[in-house]
């Protein structure tokens, strides 16, 4: 199958593309940088040179392809970059390139926690992109990850670094709000499984890994791999707050952001047996994946 991929190159993109090429899909990618992207993906990838916001190169690549798999998104933003114009705006531009090119099947990442009334702008604008998706039709199917991990995250190898080089290990908040970890590999394989399989059609499925792990527990988890041991320091947020809007301001890539803490102080859990039932995914545990890829 001839398949049009949005986020290829990014950290989940990536190892999604790897396992669509890997189960003999043809996939051909939507790049900003074919010079970048070329290093990054597999020698027989299609390069389609575009942009989300450019609605004519939205058009342009999904030409000759039978599936879309939309991944793109963003956890900051910056200048026109904004929620609604990356979530809402680029996912209904490229529904309709989909649809004028008579594409019916349509995989689309969208994030745990994603609902109408949610305290963060991220789950909000999640949650109408979700909702463009349900109202277009066809073969649609979407995905609810929690927290992804994995080689190249900026998740659990930045809690690496720290553990490694930090006297302590700064901790926002209370550290006991919940998440289902689940590595980039199981988010990957249910894109690759989902393509074909009409089990998953018209689905809604929440991935998460199989442990609800606090905050405080994957920093002990990292701490026990890496060999370290270090005292956590927990910072409450409204200390946070003022820096979080600094970095904001000043920074290309900050740290952390406003949107971030409020996630932080949510639980991100959910039930993902729909999805080992329709999919055959077998889930990571935590531990196991992040010895993987972190040497002691």
């Amino acid at each position: 199958m001839r398949i049009f991929v949005t986020g290829g190159t990014g950290f989940v993109g990536r190892e999604v593309v790897r396992q669509l090429h890997g189960v003999g899909h043809k996939v051909h990618c939507l790049v900003r940088d074919p010079e970048r992207a070329r290093r990054l993906l597999p020698a027989a990838v299609e390069l389609r040179p575009g942009d989300l916001t450019d609605p004519s190169s939205l058009s342009a690549g999904v030409k000759e392809c039978q599936a879309v798999v939309h991944l793109v998104g963003i956890i900051v933003e910056k200048g026109r970059s904004t929620f609604e114009r990356i979530h809402v705006q680029g996912t209904e531009d490229l529904l309709k390139a989909a649809a004028e090119a008579g594409i019916r099947r349509f995989i689309h990442m969208s994030a745990l926690g994603s609902r109408p009334k949610a305290a963060s702008r991220y789950h909000q604008t999640k949650y109408l992109a979700e909702q463009a998706v349900i109202q277009r039709g066809g073969d649609w199917t979407i995905f609810r990850p929690s927290v992804i991990y994995g080689p190249g995250d900026q998740f659990v190898n930045l809690l690496a670094r720290i553990i490694k080089s930090a006297p302590v290990v700064p901790v926002i908040g209370t550290g006991e709000s919940r998440v289902q970890p689940i590595s980039v590999r199981n988010v990957a394989s249910c894109f690759a499984l989902a393509v074909g399989n009409p089990l998953s059609y018209r689905k809604i499925y929440e991935l998460g890994g199989p442990q609800r792990l606090t905050y405080n527990q994957i920093y002990q988890i990292i701490a026990e791999v890496l060999e370290k041991k270090k005292k956590a320091v927990h910072i409450p947020i409204p200390l946070v707050k003022p820096g979080a809007l600094i970095s904001e301001l000043l920074l290309p890539k900050p740290p952390i952001t406003r949107e971030q803490l409020i996630l932080l102080q949510e639980d991100n859990v959910c039930d993902s047996t729909d999805a080992v039932h329709d999919l055959g995914l077998e889930l990571l545990r935590f531990e196991e994946g992040v010895r993987e890829f972190l040497k002691p």
